[in-house]
């Protein structure tokens, strides 16, 4: 029974989808993960999961297709010099499946749907409560959780079916013959503990937005981003790359990395290395972003470069700014960032105007120019201009954020195909045997460029494709 197990290295949403996967087609997992806790990054996504041509969609009545709308959206949003087809065929032709999977495997509640930046089409799908992020992976966890627990209590002294081990740093994946056959990993607490496993390998160890070092990967492929904070755990720092690369995998793309536009300024903390995300959705539902004179100077909801770009150039602090309509739209997001004192809520525009010194006339005439004829940002003439802009009144609330730049995602990572199999880096890039990997930590998905919402989407897409190859 044993030499069916595979082993799952990373314990966020990648790692789950492909280990929930293997189970159901019988076999057995061994699930490891570095951290006292499962969840990674993916627990903190907070704008949703893509999908076209879904059932939420249909309920609806929006027009999505992946193949001449998200395809076309994710390759423009890579970039025709480092678009892969194969890979944003196997993300979006898989999308609508994976949102099917969620919702009638594990009780997922993906019934709202919205458009975000770069996208032509409302195709991103969150639960209720606004914490997509967290409803999906927990659910998926506790499924997990529950499977090993009863697969313990029933074998004695039998490998069980499934086994998941924390605090578990996997330092070496094991090689015969070219063929990667299993792992050492080294237990914290016990000093000097190395455990070999042996089976197939899924890598789905996240990407390296958190790897500050002065030799990690940032400072190797990106270092004018060091002096930036990130919004990821510590535990993002490359680990699958090293692994990898130590058995001769390749790597693509390892310079491409997504400055998001909007990360909280925490006033308490402003310095701090790690900072909060303000979801997209925020933007999505009608925030906007103003300089230091209360103006606008972009279009909220283009893709996230073009939005940094423009931030950067702009004189500061930019502030985000909802009004009532939007934030009721997104009001648990609201809710929570204010219950941090990462958002502050104020009566009316007067009240904001006279908070941060700005003439309340400049606020009201910025509102007013809100998706008026002749507003500048209405589009940015790719079509991407379906939303409605929700009114801005004098007299309405305003929940309001200081924002910066903030690393959020690495698009580059292991060299894989559509079948999430790693591939070597000699030129022939031929598959290394019993190794595969899903999630953040593989290259080429996104290109220049990762459309909101589609990372959760491809942590599941490439874990299932990845539970299912093995």
């Amino acid at each position: 029974m044993t030499s069916q197990r595979t082993i799952v290295v990373g314990g966020g949403l990648a790692g789950l989808s492909a280990a929930n996967t293997l189970l159901e087609r019988g076999k057995f997992v061994l699930l490891l993960d570095k951290k006292p806790s499962l969840g990674g990054n993916s627990v903190k996504a907070s704008s949703g999961i893509n999908g076209a041509e879904t059932e939420a969609q249909r309920e609806l009545k929006i027009d999505d297709t992946y193949i001449s709308s998200s395809y076309a959206d994710t390759f423009a949003s890579a970039g025709p010099d480092l678009a892969r087809p194969a890979l944003i065929t196997a993300l979006t032709s898989n999308s609508a499946a994976a949102i099917a999977w969620l919702t009638d495997s594990f009780g997922v509640d993906l019934s709202v749907v919205s458009r975000l930046g770069g996208h032509t089409i409302p195709r991103t799908h969150r639960d209720k409560s606004g914490a997509p992020g967290w409803a999906i992976t927990s659910a998926l966890m506790k499924k997990l959780m529950a499977l090993a627990d009863a697969a313990a209590a029933e074998t004695a002294g039998e490998s069980p079916r499934v086994e998941i081990i924390k605090s578990a740093r996997v330092v070496r994946l094991l090689e015969e013959g070219g063929a990667v056959v299993g792992v050492e990993y080294e237990l914290s607490g016990g000093v000097g503990d190395i455990v070999s496993a042996r089976g197939n390998v899924i890598l789905a160890t996240g990407g390296y937005a958190a790897d500050s070092s002065p030799a990690g990967l940032l400072a190797q492929h990106r270092p004018e981003l060091l002096a930036l904070s990130t919004t990821n755990g510590d535990h993002a720092t490359g680990d699958g790359l090293r692994l990898a690369t130590a058995v001769s995998a390749g790597t693509c793309d390892l310079d491409q990395v997504q400055v998001h536009p909007t990360g909280f300024v925490d006033p308490t903390n402003p310095d701090a290395k790690t900072k909060f995300l303000a979801a997209e959705a925020l933007r999505g539902a009608g925030g906007l972003l103003l300089d230091a004179h209360g103006k606008r100077f972009v279009r909220e909801v283009e893709r996230r470069d073009v939005v940094t770009a423009a931030m950067q150039k702009a004189e500061g602090p930019v502030r985000l700014v909802l009004g009532a309509k939007a934030a009721a739209e997104v009001k648990k997001h609201c809710d929570f960032y204010v219950s941090k004192g990462l958002m502050k809520q104020y009566a009316d525009a007067a009240a904001f105007a006279e908070d941060v010194g700005i003439p309340v006339e400049t606020i009201l005439d910025t509102f007013a120019g809100y998706g008026a004829v002749g507003d500048p940002f209405a589009s940015s003439g790719s079509g991407n201009d379906t939303i409605a802009p929700a009114p801005y009144t004098s007299t309405g609330s305003l929940h309001v954020a200081i924002i910066t730049p903030v690393v959020h995602y690495t698009m580059g990572g292991l060299t894989v195909d559509a079948s999430a199999r790693v591939l070597s880096s000699n030129p022939n890039q031929l598959p290394i045997p019993g190794l595969y990997a899903a999630g953040e930590v593989i290259g080429g998905v996104h290109g220049r460029n990762r459309l909101a919402g589609s990372s959760l989407l491809e942590a599941v897409v490439f874990g299932r494709i990845a539970g299912g190859e093995v």
